[in-house]
């Protein structure tokens, strides 16, 4: 019964937070949807769906904000122009059925300088290798298309960036947002003759303090089973004697941050920032896997604080 309960909540919760996604991600799509019913042009097409996805469940991810969305749809779109231009298959329509030497080239160099815009110009968006594929495979290939197909991207970006404010969710309105309830770092302090400089974070440590303030966050609500568990998997790595003793370590945590009197809560956050940041170094996980998990717990705040407002978390 100890473990039985905890795991209908948590499966109560994931319920909760599925809904939610699959009304929103409805309500996202449609919008373009609904436009190119009306206006008789290509206003919706594949790609468009793993974006919505990617902003509605990995929202504080570089690869999901709006800047990266429209930089990354703009760069695949003109690449896979480019290649049609290069392989003089402007004029042609697809044909999935008959692709021949062209098409190849097309498809090839069109991925190929899409990977390529989208690592230098800093703004990587994998839903961006689809639409490319799209204008390379000839679904999309006349200037007046492309034109549209920004104006969709763009339709698009904008209700994401509604659904997820009014949700309460961290989404940026351009770029990535800094560390979650951090402010800008203050000016340090400086003598005339040696000015020290800003301490500057890196990616992967931002990733891992939000995570920390995100865990911790979470030791005050009733999803911690939850939260809990799905830290123990990640920070245990598979191993089980690890995943024991991280369980009693978060339990001890959680007493200390839910009990009476001081719980120095912000030097909790440092040890778990310090877990997380350990397993960046030995396993090799990038800033944008800590920063997923931050996210489904992120979601999970936000699902509890509305069903205990009785409203969602402007």
């Amino acid at each position: 019964m100890d473990t039985l309960v905890p795991a209908i909540r948590a499966a109560g919760s994931r319920g909760r937070i599925a809904l939610l996604t699959c009304l929103q991600a409805g309500v996202c799509i449609a919008v373009p949807a609904v436009v190119a019913w009306v206006s008789g042009q290509p206003f919706v097409f594949p790609s468009l769906g793993p974006t919505v996805y990617l902003a509605l469940t990995a929202f504080s991810t570089p690869a999901a904000s709006p800047r990266n969305t429209l930089a990354g749809h703009l760069i695949s779109a003109s690449a896979g122009y480019l290649a049609l231009t290069a392989t003089g298959l402007t004029e042609s329509g697809p044909d999935l059925s008959h692709i021949d030497a062209h098409r190849v080239a097309a498809v090839v160099i069109a991925l190929a300088l899409t990977s390529a815009g989208m690592l230098l110009g800093n703004v990587s968006h994998p839903p961006g290798g689809a639409t490319t594929l799209i204008i390379a495979l000839g679904f999309l290939h006349t200037p007046a298309q492309l034109a549209i197909l920004m104006a969709a991207v763009a339709t698009t970006t904008g209700v994401l960036i509604t659904i997820n404010r009014l949700s309460g969710r961290p989404y940026p309105l351009w770029a990535r947002f800094r560390a979650r309830g951090e402010a800008p770092p203050p000016a340090p302090a400086a003598s005339p003759a040696l000015p020290v400089p800003p301490v500057r974070r890196s990616a992967a440590d931002v990733a891992c303090r939000e995570a920390a303030q995100a865990l911790v966050a979470a030791m005050t609500t009733t999803m911690w089973p939850l939260a809990a568990t799905r830290a123990v998997h990640l920070l245990g790595r598979g191993d089980p004697e690890r995943e024991a003793r991280l369980a009693v370590r978060l339990a001890t945590a959680r007493s200390a941050v839910i009990g009476p009197g001081p719980n120095g809560r912000s030097s909790i956050v440092d040890q778990w920032t310090a877990e997380f940041r350990a397993l960046a170094r030995d396993e090799k996980v990038t800033a944008i896997t800590v920063s997923m998990f931050t996210d489904a717990l992120t979601s999970l705040l936000v699902t509890f604080t509305a069903a205990r407002n009785g409203r969602p978390r402007r």
